[in-house]
C-alpha cells in the first residue's frame, strides 16, 4: 500500500471511531433513559427562574425508578460538587474531557448532611476557579435546584456565570427532584432548563450539545450510578482496589491488617472513608487523648530555637475569633490583618 493509501486508510479508519462514538453518544442520551413525554412537558418547580429572563426557555430531562425511598436519594445530590463528593456520573470523563476536578465518593459523609451543610447562595461548584452555579432552591427531602445566569452572576468573589463562545447571555437550572412511589421506592427526575442570548442557530446548536449529546450521556450515566449507589450495588472504583492492593496490604500481605476493619464487611463494602466517624472515639486515644489546648506552645525559655525572636505575649487573653465574612472581604481589599487579631478586649 502506497504511503498516502496508507493514511488514506488510516483517516477513514478514524472517521469511522468517531462516527461510531457519535452514534453511541446518540443512542445513549436520546434513545435510552430518557424521562416519559408526559415527565418531559412537565412544568418543574424551578423553570420560572429560566423563563424570568428568557423567552427561548427550554428543557432536556432524564429519569429512572430508583428501589430506595426518595431521602436515601435526595441525600446523594446534597453531597454533589467538585468540593465534596463528586458527580455521580463518570469522573474519568469529567475529568479528562471537561478538566473538572471530580473524585466520586458514593459513601453519605456527615458532614455534608448537617442542616446547614448546603444553603441556597452555596456555590454548586464545578472547578476552584469560579466556574460555577448557585444552589438556589434546597427544598429537604424533595428537591434541589442549582442555577446560574449571566444577567444575575453567583454572588460569590471568585465565581462566574459562564457562557459559551458566541453568546451574550446564558442560564440554566439543573434541578433533581424525587418523587415518592409506592412500596418505598422513587422516581428521580435529572431535569435542565436552559436559555440564552442571542437565539441563533449556531447558540441553539451548541446548546443541544450541551445539555442533550454531551450533557444527556452525564446525566443518564449520574441517574445509572445513583440508582446503584441507593440500591447499595455500586462497585469499587478500579483506582480504589488499585491503591488498596498496593498500600492497603491486599495483594503484598504481611500478616498486618492495614485498616482497623479489614476482612469485616464494614471494610469491604465501604469503598470510601467515613470522614467524621472518628469523632465519636479518635484512634489517638489508645495512646493518649488528643490534645485540643496547650498552654505551653509556643516555648518561650531560653533553649528554645527561637529564643530570641518569639512574642511570648502573642497568646496571652487571646482567642479564636469568629470567622467574618466582611472581616475577610476587608483583609482582600485592604491587603492587612488586624493588630492583635483575636485578643479579648
Amino acid at each position: 500500500m502506497t504511503k498516502n493509501g496508507s493514511g488514506f486508510s488510516k483517516g477513514k479508519l478514524a472517521g469511522a471511531i468517531a462516527g461510531l462514538g457519535l452514534a453511541g453518544m446518540y443512542w445513549f442520551s436520546q434513545l435510552s433513559g430518557k424521562a416519559t413525554p408526559a415527565e418531559q412537558n412537565w412544568r418543574y418547580p424551578a423553570d420560572d427562574l429560566i423563563d424570568a429572563n428568557y423567552p427561548n426557555a427550554r428543557s432536556s430531562t432524564y429519569a429512572i425508578d430508583i428501589d430506595a425511598p426518595a431521602y436515601a436519594v435526595y441525600r446523594i445530590f446534597k453531597q454533589i460538587g467538585c468540593d465534596k463528593s463528586g458527580s455521580f456520573s463518570s469522573e474519568f470523563l469529567e475529568r479528562t474531557f471537561a478538566r473538572l476536578p471530580f473524585y466520586n465518593s458514593y459513601e453519605i459523609q456527615e458532614e455534608f448532611q448537617q442542616p446547614d451543610s448546603l444553603m441556597p447562595g452555596d456555590i454548586a461548584a464545578f472547578d476552584y476557579h469560579g466556574m460555577s452555579m448557585e444552589w438556589a432552591d434546597v427544598v429537604p427531602g424533595k428537591y434541589l435546584v442549582q442555577w446560574v445566569d449571566t444577567k444575575v452572576p453567583p454572588a460569590a468573589p471568585g465565581s462566574y456565570a459562564f457562557r459559551f463562545p458566541g453568546f451574550t447571555h446564558y442560564a440554566a437550572a439543573w434541578c433533581f427532584y424525587v418523587v415518592p412511589l409506592k412500596g418505598n421506592r422513587c422516581r428521580l427526575i435529572n431535569h435542565w432548563r436552559v436559555g440564552f442570548e442571542p437565539n441563533t442557530w449556531w447558540a441553539a446548536a451548541m446548546n443541544w450539545i450541551n445539555i442533550e449529546l454531551v450533557g444527556g450521556c452525564m446525566a443518564h450515566m449520574q441517574n445509572l450510578y445513583v440508582k446503584r449507589v441507593a440500591e447499595f450495588r455500586k462497585k469499587e472504583q478500579w483506582s480504589g482496589k488499585f491503591m488498596r492492593g498496593v498500600l492497603g496490604g491486599r495483594w503484598f500481605a504481611t500478616g498486618t491488617p492495614a485498616g482497623r476493619w479489614d476482612n469485616t464487611p464494614l471494610f469491604e463494602d465501604t469503598y470510601t472513608q467515613w470522614m467524621r466517624y472518628g469523632r465519636q472515639k479518635p484512634a489517638v486515644t489508645e495512646i493518649r487523648q488528643p490534645v485540643t489546648d496547650n498552654p505551653n506552645w509556643p516555648p518561650t525559655g531560653p533553649d528554645s530555637p527561637w529564643a530570641d525572636r518569639v512574642d511570648d505575649q502573642y497568646f496571652v487573653d487571646w482567642e479564636e475569633p469568629e470567622f467574618s465574612w466582611d472581616e475577610q472581604i476587608r483583609q482582600k481589599k485592604e491587603k492587612t490583618y488586624l493588630t492583635d487579631w483575636g485578643k479579648k478586649k
